[in-house]
């Protein structure tokens, strides 16, 4: 499986092959598109944490919202259950939850940098494998 993850702006940060219970970098929150071994694409948040078992299924989440306004329309989420033997690749935009100052999309999607102050990363602690 090989995993790529961006930038705000759309530069390579990390690049790599490995199978998906050993990745290095960790995506939770972040906006990813996710290519299966038929070419089926996924797109939207990651929400599953990679502890230390072995992971079967990734959940990807999407916001019910108005594409052209950023606008909620409720509080739902579509999630779709992504089994992990049939990814071949991850790619994750760092820094792309709307909690981090990027505006609501479901697109995948770059945009300016955010100013970020690593001292107030909240994922910066997590364990690693």
């Amino acid at each position: 499986m090989k995993f790529i993850q961006y930038d705000l702006s759309g530069e390579v940060v990390k690049q790599y092959s490995t199978d998906f219970n050993k990745l290095k970098a960790y995506p939770l929150g972040e906006k990813v598109r996710i290519t299966l071994n038929d070419e089926t694409v996924y797109i939207g948040f990651w929400d599953t944490w990679l502890g230390q078992e072995t992971v079967k299924v990734v959940d990807i989440s999407r916001y019910d919202l108005d594409e052209n306004t950023s606008k909620l329309r409720s509080g739902n989420q579509l999630t779709t259950f992504v089994p992990t033997s049939e990814i071949v690749k991850i790619e994750a935009i760092l820094y792309s939850n709307p909690r981090w100052g990027t505006r609501p999309t479901n697109n995948f999607e770059f945009s300016n940098p955010v100013k970020m102050d690593p001292e107030l990363d909240q994922l910066k602690n997590l364990p690693k494998k």
